[in-house]
């Protein structure tokens, strides 16, 4: 029926009509997937205006208070970075990864929260990892980042007055003092959750 110079010109065009169909469908769907083709893992911690887990306002910053507020997590001292610099604070700590980190508010009491861990979900069900383009969010609700988190897009997330979604681009180059072109800021990904009380 084909000779065997049509052969594979079919094979090629099957081959692409394929990747069509697998593009198509996955931009549909939204799920979330990591690089190695795997679902995340089911979230453990939800982010909402309200708080995290038991983490609230009124949440004493000290590890006593925030493990009451997260019992079955372990609180640990670590020094990690926030925009402006690094310093000390407590992590929050299940089965051994790290889902969150809680920094010193004001008045004794917890400031900004960052989600730092894989099974931690966003108001809109965001998850580390998740694309710009992903999230669904306007450019005009980002700004860019600054010192130690310069060419970043920070973002308030969708339905929130209290949540902001954290998103780098791999091998950034800048410019620093605004955001990225449309093109590169739709495949940025989310690096951290911040909850600010």
């Amino acid at each position: 029926m084909f000779n065997h110079l049509q052969l594979p010109v079919l094979r090629l065009l099957a081959m692409m009509t394929s990747a069509i169909l697998l593009v198509g469908c996955s931009s549909q769907t939204g799920q979330l997937v990591t690089p190695g083709g795997a679902p995340p893992p089911q979230a453990v911690l939800k982010i909402t205006d309200a708080g995290i887990s038991n983490l609230t306002p009124d949440t004493r910053y000290g590890p006593s208070s925030i493990a009451q507020a997260m019992p079955g997590f372990d609180i640990e001292t670590i020094q990690t970075a926030g925009e402006t610099g690094t310093e000390w604070t407590y992590a929050a700590f299940l089965d051994g990864l790290q889902m969150v980190q809680i920094f010193k508010g004001q008045n004794g009491k917890i400031g900004v929260v960052h989600g730092v861990g894989d099974a931690v979900a966003g108001p809109n069900g965001e998850r580390l990892g998740m694309t710009f383009s992903q999230s669904g969010l306007p450019r005009s609700k980002c700004r860019v980042g600054e010192s130690l988190w310069r060419g970043m897009a920070i973002c308030d997330a969708r339905n929130s007055s209290k949540i902001k979604l954290v998103f780098a681009i791999a091998e950034f180059n800048g410019p620093f003092d605004r955001l990225a072109p449309s093109s590169e800021l739709q495949g940025a990904t989310l690096q951290r959750i911040l909850w600010v009380p």
